[in-house]
């Protein structure tokens, strides 16, 4: 008897524990650096492997080009990891230089994360593609048209942020407000509900923070758990994200640098004192995951092996309709079929997530994490030198 009721746990708990090890990026108590060659010079651990040299020696080259240049860079395949560079930061100790396990603020590569979460619970029957908005917001008569395939693909005409633009670009109280949790769910959604839809929802892509928002909402709604619980119990925590958080304040290592004059109609330093966002709650599943690029890897590596959602959601999510996929995008540009990326940015952070399918290596996945929003011309360029390598190679 005793025997039989272990064999039951044992079978009722071997599902969770594949999906256990499938998601995990290294083994337990291995580091993401382990068999890489690592250069003190510059900070960075790269691939000894003849077939990675090409493109070892364009990130090399890329990441000591400009002094604008700063954070985690990391390159790697489905079963390898490339090269990873810490490049002029150091973390909050003041001392430890920034590495693959540095967290920063991903801002929008949340939405990737949100896209999956109702991916997983449409496969799971909570969800329908065809729900209406207002199955979940019955006063929001505005979105009697709107569905959740809608939300995901920026299609629903819905303006990009809950305060009104007039309101928003004008009072620097309102800003400071909204960028320190200021408003409510309910007082958010009152101003939403107030304001007209751009156009009739499916017949145009706008990029919409609130459609995120209110898949966020909806998450919360039929799980009755907060994102950030549902992110870290479905996602965080079976794909070993260990340095990973959601809706939290306070645990970014990394230090954010100044932002310079003008580069913002606002001045930041007074919407966001320290550097940091702290809008835990108002930017949650639109924006406010903190995360590293050893956990951004272990996330790209199980979504596109098909273990956090299955085929037919992958082929949902990377649907480029109008543009957009579903927390994805892809370059609008001859030669570059097959690569999706989500870009995110805060006031002080700038990340990028990219994986360029049907190489030669396989998949590769290419992500940056900066504390600093300056540099975008020299990482433009990486990635136009990077994919040059990269297309040679295309299958």
């Amino acid at each position: 008897m005793q025997f039989n009721k272990l064999m039951k746990a044992v079978l009722l708990l071997l599902p969770v524990f594949i999906f256990l090890m499938g998601c995990g990026n290294t083994k337990a108590g291995s580091d993401i650096t382990d068999g890489l060659i690592y250069d003190e010079n510059d900070n960075t651990w790269s691939s000894g492997k003849e077939d990675f040299q090409p493109l070892v020696a364009v990130m090399k080259r890329e990441c000591s080009k400009s002094d604008e240049i700063k954070g985690t860079y990391l390159l790697a395949t489905d079963d390898e990891v490339i090269f990873i560079g810490g490049i002029g930061s150091v973390e909050t100790d003041g001392k430890t230089k920034v590495n693959a396990y540095t967290t920063y603020e991903i801002g929008s590569v949340t939405k990737t994360f949100t896209a999956t979460a109702v991916l997983k619970l449409i496969e799971e029957g909570k969800i329908r593609l065809d729900d209406k908005v207002t199955d979940y917001f019955p006063e929001y008569e505005k979105a009697k048209d709107i569905t959740i395939y809608h939300l995901l693909h920026m299609q629903s005409g819905i303006v990009r942020e809950f305060i009104p633009d007039d309101t928003y670009q004008a009072d620097i109280e309102v800003w400071k407000k909204y960028y320190n949790d200021g408003y409510s769910d309910e007082q958010m959604l009152e101003m939403l509900y107030e304001q007209d839809l751009l156009f009739e929802p499916g017949s145009e892509n706008f990029y919409s923070n609130v459609n995120y928002s209110l898949l966020t909402m909806i998450i919360e709604k039929v799980t009755g758990l907060s994102y950030g619980e549902y992110i870290k119990k479905n996602i965080f925590e079976p794909c070993g994200m260990d340095h990973s958080s959601s809706m939290t304040f306070g645990d970014v290592t990394s230090v954010p640098e100044p932002v310079p004059e003008g580069y913002y109609p606002f001045d930041v330093t007074e919407i966001v004192p320290t550097g940091y966002i702290n809008t835990p709650n108002s930017w949650r599943g639109t924006g406010d995951i903190h995360s590293c690029a050893s956990d951004m890897l272990a996330f790209d590596r199980a979504l596109l092996g098909e273990k956090i959602i299955n085929s037919d959601s992958l082929k949902t999510m990377f649907d480029m309709d109008k543009g957009y996929g579903c927390g994805w995008q892809t370059f609008s540009r001859p030669g570059f079929d097959g690569l999706y990326y989500h870009p995110g940015g805060t006031p002080s952070y700038i990340a990028a997530n990219m994986c360029y399918t049907g190489t030669s290596y396989g998949n590769i996945y290419f992500i940056y994490l900066k504390p600093t929003v300056l540099g975008g011309e020299s990482d433009g360029e990486c990635i136009e030198n990077l994919f040059t390598v990269l297309k040679l190679n295309v299958l």
